[in-house]
């Protein structure tokens, strides 16, 4: 499948594959309401809470975007000295920040926007949910944050035992998903079966963690692995509706909980 998340990588990468989107100590309104209008809008975000470690992690993904919560106070952090040496050191200078804020002090902005330049800009958040959602997307939008991939991928591992059922004929077949975005899924039958290319499948359940959706499709092809043939499925969904707010909040949490297993890696 064409859609994938962003990885570690160069320009090419990053034009094909978009950047990771990081909120340093996001506010409530973030975690509650903004994340999931940033995430349904195809763009990969994650939510940190370690300005120790995500400067560490920041270094892995260069061309990610970060946007601080200069709000969230912190017993010796000064936040423009974090940001400074954030845009300065050799591993993170590529990184782009933006700041979130509640504040209105002009002469605060003028930091942030003059003297550090941050090239995210300085988003005040009292402006209400609708008006900073939309300067956040443009301001995705004009770093290229989501590249030329159209849709946000979850790669699944062997243990997630993340399972589908499709009715294929009169048969009731299952199996796993592999990965998933909301263009698709690559899967793998529990047993063999001969599901041509261009086969629609009007029935098809997917159990994301205890949360069951039912969708169509239609197979656009298979490949050999080591571990079997996988077929990847190409999802008819709804521009609006429960299926797609579940897809989206299942590949969201998905990824986030992968970032979060990352980052207590790191010491």
């Amino acid at each position: 499948m064409s859609d994938q998340s962003a990885g570690a990588g160069g320009a090419a990468d990053v034009a094909t594959t978009g950047r990771k989107v990081f909120f340093l100590y996001p506010h409530s309104v973030m975690q509650e309401q903004l994340i999931q209008i940033i995430f349904h809008a195809e763009y990969e975000a994650y939510l940190i809470r370690d300005h120790v470690k995500v400067v560490r992690l920041l270094a892995d993904f260069p061309d990610s975007i970060l946007f601080v919560n200069i709000d969230e106070r912190i017993r010796e952090l000064d936040w423009k000295i974090f940001v400074e040496q954030l845009m300065s050191s050799p591993a993170t200078a590529s990184v782009r920040v933006g700041i979130l804020s509640y504040e209105e002090d002009p002469a605060l902005v003028r930091h942030y926007l003059m003297k550090l330049m941050a090239p995210c800009g300085f988003i005040k958040l009292k402006i209400g949910l609708a008006e900073s959602a939309r300067i956040l997307l443009s301001v995705l939008e004009v770093n290229e944050a989501r590249g030329k991939r159209r849709h946000v991928r979850a790669v699944l591992s062997d243990e997630s035992r993340i399972t589908f059922n499709i009715k294929v004929g009169h048969l009731l077949v299952s199996g796993l998903i592999r990965d998933i975005s909301l263009a698709g899924m690559a899967c793998q039958f529990d047993e063999a079966q001969d599901v041509a290319q261009g086969t629609r499948l009007s029935d098809i359940q997917l159990n994301l963690r205890g949360a069951i959706v039912r969708i169509s499709g239609t197979v656009a092809g298979s490949r050999e692995t080591p571990d079997g043939p996988t077929y990847v499925i190409l999802f008819e969904v709804p521009e609006i509706g429960e299926a797609r707010r579940r897809v989206h909040t299942f590949i969201y949490n998905t990824l986030q909980a992968q970032m979060d297993r990352r980052l207590a890696a790191i010491t």
